[in-house]
């Protein structure tokens, strides 16, 4: 393409609204990328949390107080 054809096509109307519409489009496609990313950081620091508490108070059962089971109480104190 001649510079004078090139010149020719960035200044009509046209150029402009396809240009905005690229610009949109790449906008649009990152801001996904954005909240995906953002949601996957927050399941992979769910499931390092949920390790950690694992791995550090030994699960539910010993972080409530319950190791084993309970004998049941046959009178009210």
């Amino acid at each position: 393409m001649r510079p004078q054809e090139a010149r020719h096509v960035t200044l009509c109307p046209q150029w402009k609204i396809v240009l905005n519409a690229m610009i949109e489009a790449r906008r649009n496609e990152l801001q996904s990328k954005a909240i995906k990313q953002d949601r996957w950081n927050n399941r992979e620091a769910d499931r390092h949390a949920k390790k950690a508490f694992l791995e550090e108070y030994k699960g539910p059962c010993k972080f409530s107080g319950k190791y084993g089971p309970q004998p049941t109480q046959m009178e009210l104190v």
